[in-house]
């Protein structure tokens, strides 16, 4: 029944909570659209009897959903639509292997993948496969297509790269979709020519730096003869600052990224790490947690991880040092910092397929295998819960398998009895193939993983800093 304040009715949304500041008895409320608010001790309390006394707070909590009257009905529905508008967009980024070979011998690597003199038949696409990929992408219903190559180490065959890009381009000439390219790749094996193509046909080039040559070179190795091991660092920085030269040079507005993995040796280095992106002007930092899937699960890697409290210690000093660089006008931003605030202050998904619930993996991203098989994401290669097709199936019969149903189904929060009352749901996440590879369970456990505490980390911090905001208003 319709409660009334002041003759205005209403009935209370579900909303979750949380006494957020114990000093000033501040309750944090948070809906699953991802509105927010929060109330003293004595509002909550109304809330929760139903008798809301006060017309500034009634009017507060129906703008933000936690109540529902006549006149916040569509807005409500609007904003719960606009926060899972991902689910209805079709599937806009695919990642293709076109080998599984690599010539490095990254000890972390999640990929694992084949050694770089591996038969090529076992390991690498043939032309057919690699034009019917492209020809089974371009299906999607997606307007806009992102075709992004890794591996292995998708430059050992840049010729079926260039197959891909050209066959895309050419079949697009028709269909008119945004399409776009991006690759990951170690740098190793560039070269001029292939710096001219990538340019020519504007594709983004990502490549990974862990930070300071000493810090990289520990694990970011090519294993040559003789046993002979070299780090790829020098190698990296020089087609990287050649690259983003000749954009500057051509006056196009583009740089190579880079992402960082972030292992125990690493939390000794958190000013030094970032000091190596901004000597390469690069403004967005992306701090990533490592992930427990693929090399590092195996026994002879455990010297690798850290216990989650000493990655948040090490997080924790690399934002203070960005905030130190910001504070002397120096333009650097933390990725995942930048996402979490937009994601609280904006309710709309931010399209990182890892960082939604449930998570892009199936919806939003595919990975297409050397071999044409279609996992749900990168890391799922070689799971069979989580092998979808073929690109020789049609479009629709990825979408109608019962492995489509499971992935989308095992990262949904709502699983999980204790995820789903707490007041940071609707900005957190859970990937099922890191919980089988970490836990040996599908099912998310908050404590034991590290993204529940990123969560925690950053929900605290944001939410910290706008309370700081209202209370000085």
């Amino acid at each position: 029944m319709f409660k009334q304040v002041e003759n205005n009715d209403y009935i209370s949304n579900f909303y979750r909570y949380k006494l957020f500041n114990k000093k000033t008895k501040t309750y944090l409320l948070t809906s699953d659209s991802g509105a927010f608010c929060f109330l003293n001790s004595q509002e909550f309390r109304q809330l929760k009897r139903g008798t809301i006394t006060s017309q500034k707070t009634y009017q507060l909590l129906e703008e933000k959903g936690i109540i529902i009257s006549k006149n916040n009905i569509k807005k409500t529905q609007i904003q719960m639509g606009t926060r899972y508008s991902f689910l209805q967009n079709g599937c806009s980024l695919h990642i293709v292997i076109p080998t599984a070979r690599c010539n490095l011998g990254c000890d972390y690597c999640f990929a694992d993948p084949s050694e770089i003199h591996a038969p090529k038949g076992e390991n690498d696409m043939d032309e057919a496969t690699a034009k019917k990929t492209v020809e089974f992408i371009l299906n999607s219903p997606s307007s806009a297509i992102t075709i992004e190559f890794t591996g292995g180490e998708p430059l050992a065959r840049f010729d079926l790269v260039k197959i891909m890009v050209e066959h895309a381009q050419k079949l697009n000439k028709k269909l008119k979709k945004d399409l776009r390219f991006s690759i990951v790749t170690n740098l190793s094996l560039m070269n001029t020519s292939i710096m001219e193509f990538f340019i020519e046909h504007n594709i983004n080039i990502c490549t990974s730096l862990d930070g300071p040559k000493q810090l990289h070179n520990k694990h970011r190795i090519i294993h040559a003869k003789q046993g002979k091991e070299i780090g790829t660092f020098d190698t990296v920085i020089h087609w990287m600052k050649t690259i983003n030269k000749e954009y500057k040079k051509r006056n196009i507005n583009n740089k190579v990224y880079a992402l960082m993995t972030i292992t125990k040796d690493s939390l000794n280095y958190s000013k030094e790490i970032i000091d190596t992106y901004l000597e390469l002007e690069i403004e967005m930092v992306d701090i990533r947690a490592m992930m427990y899937v693929g090399r590092i699960t195996e026994e002879n890697n455990k010297q690798y991880l850290y216990e989650y409290k000493d990655f948040i210690t090490f997080y924790q000093k690399c934002l203070d040092y960005i905030k130190e660089l910001q504070k002397k006008g120096i333009e650097i931003e933390d990725r995942m910092t930048h996402l979490y605030k937009k994601k609280i202050l904006t309710g709309k998904p931010q399209y990182h397929t890892d960082y939604e619930s449930p998570w892009g993996a199936g919806i939003s991203a595919l990975t297409y295998h050397s071999n044409g098989h279609i996992y749900c994401c990168h890391e799922a290669l070689g799971n069979d819960d989580f092998l979808l097709g073929n690109v020789h199936q049609q479009w629709l019969e990825l979408f109608q398998t019962k492995e489509m149903a499971f992935t989308i189904m095992s990262s949904m929060l709502e699983r999980n009895p204790q995820c789903d009352r707490c007041v940071y749901k609707p900005y957190c996440s859970t990937s099922p193939i890191e919980n089988i590879s970490s836990q040996k369970d599908i099912n998310f456990r908050p404590s034991k993983t590290i993204r529940h505490h990123e969560t925690l980390f950053h929900c605290e911090r944001e939410f910290n800093k706008i309370l700081e905001n209202e209370t000085r208003e």
